[in-house]
Parts: structure tokens; sequence; C-alpha cells
């Protein structure tokens, strides 16, 4: 028998899902290709979480609920390939989206002589602790099995996608990693629960068993008001996060990026000295890096060169990433005027946004890195110094 509160959570939850959904299908912008994938998870999750309300249903949507359990082998990929879409857009979807489809019609058919029996009152419920035959487990198993791997996979690509944002910006990009480390900070505390429940389910633990069921219900229902509330209040996550990937390898025509690399490594390396005498003059001359929202096609138009020369330059030439180039320069700006008595009034964070800087944490990590003090430090040890003995 199903309890008030999980009837209530597979009532209203799969509402907000479906509205969610709409919400996501009918928004336009540069991220509308990525929310159909969004969407699309919400509604499988939607069709999940109506079993929590099988009770309440009419007699013929109970008896297809059986087939919630196929339909679920299409959360992580729909997961994994909004976000990947998200971070970088040109990548393809089809191949994760044709694997999802076919384990679902895999497991759909290795169920059909459960349902068969179901029907006609031969065999338990699909949620029953009775129900433990090898057809339910493997499925169960598979289903885990294919979630950590996407959550595998998922990490994998927040850390290209911070690797090639670094790579290509001089700031880097809070608003679209950190929405998508949640997503993955979500996903593996659900699943984690959701796995220690199919143990206690296999171990015949009923009380534990629906007190985690409980315990997940809860967390869907937090999960699904907390997107309410984003997409109500933080629209742009969804209508339009800035994705520029085109520092990454995804976004290169293959044929010219290998044409570009090799005109550039056959000429090198009498262009480099000239071309890094340049950049340094560029540097200092202009000080481009005041400009938080600099990246590496900005700089490489200002000074008339190419982006993947420019990127060869600094990744090659000086060994550093384009993110910590640009960020030295801050840094030693930043240290001066804290040396500087004109500036002593002057507060750490209104000295980090001169220097280019956008947020007072990535002001202090990119000191602690080049200098291997705080801001604080060095200021306190520069007013020690002009004391007169």
């Amino acid at each position: 028998m199903t309890s008030p509160l999980l009837s209530s959570v597979g009532s209203l939850a799969p509402g907000l899902c479906l509205l969610l959904a709409l919400f996501l299908l009918a928004a336009g912008g540069p991220l509308q290709h990525a929310n159909r994938y969004l969407a699309g998870f919400l509604l499988v999750l939607a069709v999940d979480m109506a079993g929590w309300a099988a009770d309440l249903l009419p007699a013929p949507l109970r008896e297809i609920l059986i087939f919630r359990l196929p339909l679920c082998f299409l959360e992580a990929p729909l997961l994994y390939v909004y976000a990947s879409k998200l971070c970088f857009p040109t990548r393809r979807a089809r191949p994760h989206v044709a694997a999802a489809l076919a384990t679902v019609a895999f497991s759909a058919i290795s169920l059909l002589p459960r349902a068969g029996a179901w029907w006609s009152g031969a065999a338990p419920a699909l949620d029953s602790l009775s129900s433990r035959e090898v057809d339910l487990v493997v499925n169960a198993a598979a289903l885990h099995v294919q979630h950590y791997v996407y959550l595998a996979l998922m990490i994998h690509l927040l850390w290209t996608y911070r690797r090639a944002y670094r790579a290509a910006y001089s700031n880097p990009d809070g608003i679209t990693f950190a929405w998508l480390a949640t997503v993955v900070g979500v996903s593996l505390l659900s699943h984690i629960f959701a796995l220690l429940k199919s143990l206690a389910w296999i171990s015949d633990h009923a009380a534990t068993y629906y007190a985690l069921e409980r315990i997940i219900a809860v967390i869907a229902a937090l999960v699904i008001c907390a997107l309410t509330l984003a997409a109500l209040l933080r629209q742009h996550l969804f209508l339009g996060v800035t994705i520029d990937a085109s520092g990454a390898d995804d976004s290169a025509a293959p044929a010219l990026a290998a044409e570009r690399e090799k005109t550039f490594a056959e000429q090198a390396p009498a262009l480099n000295e000239a071309a890094l005498a340049k950049l340094k003059a560029y540097m200092e001359r202009e000080r481009p890096f005041l400009d938080p929202g600099l990246t590496i096609r900005s700089l490489a138009r200002r000074m008339g060169m190419g982006q993947r020369e420019l990127s060869q330059l600094v990744n090659r030439q000086l060994g550093v990433h384009f993110f910590d180039f640009v960020n030295r320069h801050r840094v030693e700006t930043a240290a001066a005027l804290l040396a500087d008595p004109a500036h002593r009034d002057t507060t750490i964070l209104d000295i980090a946004h001169r220097s280019g800087f956008n947020t007072k944490s990535s002001f202090n990590a990119a000191f602690a890195k080049h200098l291997g003090v705080t801001p604080t430090a060095l200021r306190v040890r520069a007013a020690a110094a002009t004391v007169p003995a």
C-alpha cells in the first residue's frame, strides 16, 4: 500500500515536471537544443515518480506501470546529453540517445513475460518486496551500472569543459560549471540512496526499504521545487547561459585546424620570438588584462593574430594556459597597487576589480598561486617595509 507521503509526491511532482518540460520545450534562445534533452529527462522522471501514486491512477494506467523500469534507462543518457550540449553544443548526441533507446527496448522485451503474468494476476506488483526474480534483479543492476557510468562521464565532461574554458578565457565561467556541478552532485546523492534501497530490496529489509523510498521521495520533491524556483528566478540558466567553446577542440574544423597548425609549426621558430616579443609589448603597453571579459579570441583580434596561433604561442612558448598567462599580469598589477602607499585605503576587492578580476575568490586563488601569499599578507609586508627604522 502506498504511503500518504509517496502518494502526495507521486501526484504533485510529475505535474511540476510536466510544466517545466513544457517551459523548456517552448523556450527559445541559444540553449534550446540542450533544453530539449533536459525536458525529455523531466518527462521520463515524471513517469517514474507517478508510480508512487499508483493507487490513485485508473486501472488502464496501472497496468502499464511495469514499463516504468525500462524507461528509467533514458534518464542518465538524457541528462548527460543535456550537460554535453550545454558545454559543447557541437558534440553529437545521437549515439547516446540511440544506445539508450536500444537499452529501453531490450529491458522492455525482458519484462514482457512478467507483464503478462502481472496483468493476469499471477505475479506480484513490480514494486513489491516479494518480486526478486532474476529479470528484475538484472534490470535493476544494469540500471545502477548505467547511472554510475554516466555520472563518471559527466564528471569527465565537466573537467574537460573547465580545462577548455581555462585555455580560452581569462576568467572562469562560474555559472555553467556551478550549475552542472550541482546537477552532478544531486544526481550522485540520489543514486546513492537508490542503490541502498535496491540493496535493502534484495536483502528483504522491508523497514529499511520503505524508509529509503520516503527519503528518495523527499529528495525528489525538493529537487523539483528547486528546479521550478530556478526557472522562475534564474531563467538565464535555461534561456541563455553564455556558452562559447571556441577554445576547445570540439568547435574547430579538423582540416582547417590541422593546416593552420602545420603552417605555424613550419614557420616556427623564426616567428615565435618576434610574436612573443610583440605579445609582451602589447600586454605592457595596452594592458588588455584589465578587461575581466578578456578572451583569447578578443586578444588575438586586437593584436591582428590568428586565435590558434596565439593559443599555441602561449601554451607552447610560455608553457601556460591563457587563463594563467593573463592572471599573472593581473596579479603583478594588483601587487603593485597593494604595495603603493597611495592605495593604502583602497579595499582589496576594489584592487581586484581594478586589476581585471571579477570576483574576490578568483583574485585570492590567483594571488596565492602566482605569489604564494595572500593579498592581505603582501599589503602588511609592504607596509612594514616602508616604516622607517
